[in-house]
Order: structure tokens, then C-alpha cells, then sequence
């Protein structure tokens, strides 16, 4: 096999462009698949938005027909479609078009606006409609491909929202692939209690899993504490200390356990807010007791956030069983300062994505943008320096990530917790024809080098979404 680095210039001799199976298209570049059993390869074939062979070109090429469309992308590193495993879509879009001028398609003044406003209202002009929320997705993606991402998983969506998706869906408009998260407001005055969120989790008719490769329900959304930068998130230890102030607990025990209970056996998945070792403790301790009677693991519960003092027996309980960490860099970068003001020593090996690792947890990284930076390159780098907004030095860099770890994080795992791990996540024949093209190699390249990294190229379904195909 040549070296998947070297230049190809020579291949540029070699083959041109052809007329012929336009629908059988071969792709020669430095290829990352994130395939255990082929982790590098010089080409792809795509067919029908799918894959249909990987490997050298020569291999590829014998596979394809005669008159196959092949393209070279030099000095270019392919790897799978980027996947942000908790990114607020729709809200995002509907910021988007309240601080965007409606002709601005400049990436770097999205990022700088949306990063601006962060907290401020997604949509300051009263309650969105579905056509409003629909135009917002219609601006947003495009952007959003511009990051290299391929697909996400929104979460808390609540049922304006999911229909929001379902009409952009039945009119073709999504490029984007969509997890959505139904919210079912268990703490919300208009719809008190379990009781509510059962029946109304009844009636859908339907539970995780349903839908298709574009538009498909994840698992609830459940929110057990509050945030950390207010006080509020869930520790083991008082937040000061010769007080009983542990945080804030927003839904009991016996009301979680006996949701938990109804989402076990009836094929939902649960996604949990927890931010603080307590939190996450106690919501283990749960899982455990309900999987003694119905078994969670193909269900894949989240543990959402749990980025403040968790404990090594809860890493340890949630390999046990099955629980997927949906971690975010951004709110490490965003509020590590913070955090160390308020909590000192306590805060520092905050959001320990490495000992999540090394405890055999399946990570999945994301972003939970828009209030919190989103871009992704940005985030790999993050987490694999443990640089934060305040400080010049990394906090507790043993927690860093290597750049493989970080690029699995956006791939392998956030396709796992997407319930597409055998379609998703990788570059192999057979899966989905989702792809990203980088200009340097992210399991490699220094942390520095990814950050300033461009996005020359967005597929989805095998076909180019960034940069936007000509009119």
C-alpha cells in the first residue's frame, strides 16, 4: 500500500475526470475512516448515498466501473461526517436569523455573533412558528456545514420543535442529520409531574429509535440538577463549606426512579442533565436498581454534562451499564474560571474527559451550542489541551485527550449515542456516505494546527453540502 500521506501528484497524471457513472463517484485523498480494521486508506467510492468501497486506489478502482467519476482532493484529509452529540439546532437557527444580516454567509462572523449572544433570547420578537423556526433551519445549516458537521443530536425538543423538524423533513429540507430528544417537562409548572410525562410518553406510539436517517427520536431529556456556574449542580461535598447548600435537586428520587422504570420497559431511552458527583451518583444508583429488573444497555442512557466531581465508582458504574458520557468542551472552556473562583482546588480537574476514557465509558463529545462555542475544531482542540477563556496554562492537563480520542469523540461515539454505529461514525462500505475534509490530518497534526484548521468540503448522503453546489 503507498503511503497515505505522500503527495499525488502523479495520480493527478493518471486519471481525469470522466463522464459516465455519474451516480458511482470515487474520491482519491489521505482518508482517516475511523475503522478499526482499516484505519487509513487512499480512496472511497459512493454510490446512492452510500459507500461502497474503501482502500488503496487501486482497489477502489477496480471495484468501480469503467467510466466512474473520480476526484482528487490534494492536500486534503477526508474523515467521517462530524457528528455534535448535543447542539440545540432550531434554537440555534432562530438566533441566528435575529443577529445575522439575512445576506451574511461569512462563517467567522456567525461564530464571533452567535459567541456574543450567547444568553441572550433565542427569538426576542415572542413565541416562534413553525415557519419561523423552519427559515431558522434553513439558515443555519448551511453554516453549521461549514464546521464540518454532518449530523446532530438536539436535545430537550419539545413538540413545537419536533414538528418544526417533521414539516422541514416532509418538504425535503434537511441536510442535516437529526437525533431529536423529545423534552416531556417533568418540571414544568404547565405539565406537573411523572404522571404528565408518562402519559403523554404513551400517547406518542412511538419510542426511541423511530424515524429514519435524517429525522429520528433519541432518547427523552430529563434535566435531574441545575447548572454549575449558578450554584446549582448536585455535588457530593456543600458548595461552601460549613453549609448543607449540595445543589439542586429538580426531580425526586422516587418520581426519577419510577420514570426511569417506564422508559426501561418501554424502549425509551433517557438522557439526564447532571452536572454535579452527586447528581450522577445518585442517578446511577437508580439505573442500577431499575437494570436489576430491565436490563438499560441497548438503551444507552446518557449521562448529559457530569462534568463537576464525579467519582471514579460512578465511571466505573457507568461502564458497567452501558452509560454513555454526552461531554462538552465548550463549558469547560467557558466556565473552568469560574468554577475555580467559586469552588478553588475542587474545580480544577473539572470535566475529566480522560478518566472517562480510561474507565472504558463511551464518550461522546458535543457542544450544547448555541450558548456555548460549537465549532468543532475548536473543541477537539480544547480537549486536548485543557486550555480554558481566563487562563494562560492548561488546567490539570492530565485530563487531555489525544487528537484520535477527541476525532472518535465527534465520530465513533457521537454515532453511537446516535443509535447509528453501524452506519455512521466511520468510513466503510456499507455505511452512510457522510463525510469532512480537513486541511491536516486531526489524529495527528499539534493541537494549534487543528484549531485554524479549514473545512474544504461537507457530504452528506454523498452529496456535497459545503461549500453550497453552484447554482
Amino acid at each position: 500500500m503507498a503511503n497515505v500521506g505522500s503527495p499525488q501528484d502523479t495520480l493527478t497524471s493518471m486519471f481525469r475526470t470522466s463522464i459516465g457513472d455519474l451516480d458511482y463517484r470515487v474520491v482519491v485523498a489521505s482518508i482517516i475512516t475511523m475503522d478499526p480494521d482499516t484505519p487509513r486508506a487512499e480512496a472511497l467510492a459512493m454510490r446512492s448515498g452510500r459507500i461502497v468501497a474503501v482502500g488503496t486506489v487501486d482497489e477502489v478502482l477496480a471495484a468501480a466501473p469503467a467510466q466512474a467519476h473520480v476526484e482528487i482532493l490534494e492536500r486534503s484529509f477526508v474523515v467521517p461526517g462530524l457528528i455534535d452529540s448535543h447542539l440545540h439546532l432550531l434554537r440555534g437557527g432562530l438566533k441566528a436569523l435575529s443577529v445575522l444580516p439575512s445576506e451574511s454567509t461569512e462563517l467567522t462572523t456567525f461564530l464571533a455573533e452567535m459567541d456574543r449572544t450567547a444568553l441572550d433570547p433565542d427569538w426576542p420578537d415572542g413565541e416562534p412558528s413553525i415557519e419561523d423556526r423552519i427559515a431558522g433551519l434553513r439558515r443555519v445549516q448551511p453554516l453549521i456545514h461549514a464546521l464540518g458537521l454532518t449530523g446532530v443530536i438536539d436535545p430537550a425538543v419539545t413538540d413545537d420543535e419536533l414538528r418544526a423538524y417533521q414539516e422541514a423533513h416532509r418538504r425535503g429540507l434537511l441536510t442535516i442529520r437529526v437525533v431529536a430528544m423529545p423534552y416531556p417537562d417533568v418540571d414544568d409548572q404547565l405539565t406537573p409531574g411523572v404522571a404528565t410525562a408518562i402519559e403523554r410518553l404513551t400517547g406518542i406510539g412511538v419510542s426511541t429509535g423511530f424515524g429514519d436517517d435524517f429525522l429520528r427520536l433519541g432518547g427523552i431529556k430529563i434535566y435531574f440538577d441545575g447548572e454549575g456556574m449558578k450554584g446549582q449542580a448536585l455535588l457530593p461535598e456543600p458548595w461552601v463549606g460549613g453549609t448543607d447548600d449540595l445543589g439542586l435537586q429538580r426531580i425526586s428520587d422516587a418520581d426519577f426512579l419510577r420514570l426511569v422504570e417506564f422508559c426501561a420497559t418501554h424502549s425509551w431511552s433517557v438522557g439526564v442533565h447532571a452536572v454535579g458527583g452527586g447528581a450522577v451518583s445518585r442517578i446511577l444508583e437508580i439505573f442500577e436498581d431499575v437494570d436489576s429488573r430491565t436490563p438499560i444497555g441497548q438503551l444507552r442512557f446518557q449521562l448529559i454534562h457530569a462534568y463537576l466531581e464525579p467519582s471514579a465508582d460512578s465511571l466505573r458504574a457507568a461502564e458497567r451499564l452501558g452509560v454513555i458520557a454526552a461531554l462538552q468542551p465548550s463549558i469547560h472552556w467557558n466556565n473552568a474560571a469560574g468554577l475555580i473562583a467559586k469552588l478553588g482546588e475542587r474545580a480544577v480537574p473539572a470535566n475529566p474527559i480522560r478518566s472517562w476514557l480510561d474507565a472504558g465509558v463511551t464518550v461522546a463529545l458535543g457542544s450544547d451550542g448555541p450558548f456555548f462555542p460549537f465549532d468543532p475544531r475548536h473543541l477537539m482542540w480544547q480537549a486536548r489541551t485543557r486550555m480554558v477563556r481566563g487562563h494562560e496554562r492548561p488546567v490539570a492537563p492530565e485530563q487531555a485527550i489525544t487528537g484520535t480520542e477527541a476525532l472518535a469523540g465527534y465520530t465513533t461515539g457521537a454515532a453511537f449515542a446516535s443509535f447509528a454505529e453501524d452506519r455512521r461514525g466511520m468510513l466503510r462500505a456499507g455505511f452512510l456516505a457522510d463525510w469532512t475534509a480537513l486541511s491536516v490530518d486531526p489524529t495527528t497534526c499539534s493541537p494549534d494546527e487543528l484549531r485554524t484548521a479549514t473545512v474544504s468540503r461537507t457530504v452528506v448522503n454523498g452529496s456535497t453540502v459545503f461549500p453550497a453546489p453552484a447554482c
